[in-house]
């Protein structure tokens, strides 16, 4: 859980009642292949500064978000007045510009290619952290393995899945997204049988 300047959680994450708001993860592409720990390193701190700048670019507050480690990736939930297609499209196709800056001057073993889930839903916490259906969904997307053929077979360094209940309510809504840059796609993972979307960058 991030903290302000005082020392003290945000005042939205010390809430003791559910909140609902959006939720995101990101991940390394085939981040077991780099055996050595030096580079892992590297890749992580890249992954963590990459999607900090991609945050602060399309205004989400990074250091506002509860932010959990997650070894190969990262969970980041926003606070609950960030509207949620801020992490749809302008988020995504921030992360890409980033993406694509550092990849320019990476080599093979230090180049970054990301997967991006996201979902909003209800989180819980208790005293070791957040918990919820919510969050389950979001890394059953993530993990789905439908998701990692086609982040694996995308020309681009991103790929994002989106929850079917939140590009449904953000294209009803009229939020920032494009339908256009979305496949529909059924994934499976363990228990989760769901519809999802996913985006990739342009390639023009």
């Amino acid at each position: 859980m991030s903290r302000d300047t005082s020392g003290q959680l945000p005042a939205w994450a010390r809430l003791p009642r559910p909140t609902t708001t959006t939720l995101a993860a990101v991940d390394i592409c085939r981040f077991g292949t780099r055996r050595d720990a030096p580079t892992q390193l590297l890749l992580r701190k890249e992954m963590y500064g990459l999607v900090a700048e991609a945050c602060r670019i399309t205004r989400v507050p990074w250091y506002d978000c509860h932010r959990e480690d997650r070894g190969d990736g990262a969970l980041f939930i926003v606070p609950p007045d960030v509207a949620a297609d801020h992490l749809l499209d302008p988020f995504a196709n921030h992360l890409t510009v980033v993406l694509r800056r550092y990849n320019r001057l990476a080599g093979p073993a230090t180049r970054l290619r990301l997967r991006l889930a996201v979902h909003a839903g209800q989180i819980h916490r208790d005293e070791h952290g957040v918990a919820g259906p919510a969050l389950v969904h979001l890394f059953r997307l993530l993990d789905a393995p439908a998701f990692k053929k086609a982040a694996d077979s995308a020309v681009a360094d991103l790929a994002m899945i989106v929850s079917d209940r939140l590009y449904t309510d953000a294209v009803e809504g009229g939020g920032l997204v494009n339908p256009a840059a979305y496949t529909s796609q059924r994934v499976t993972c363990k228990e989760t049988r769901a519809r999802a979307w996913i985006w990739t960058p342009p390639t023009h």
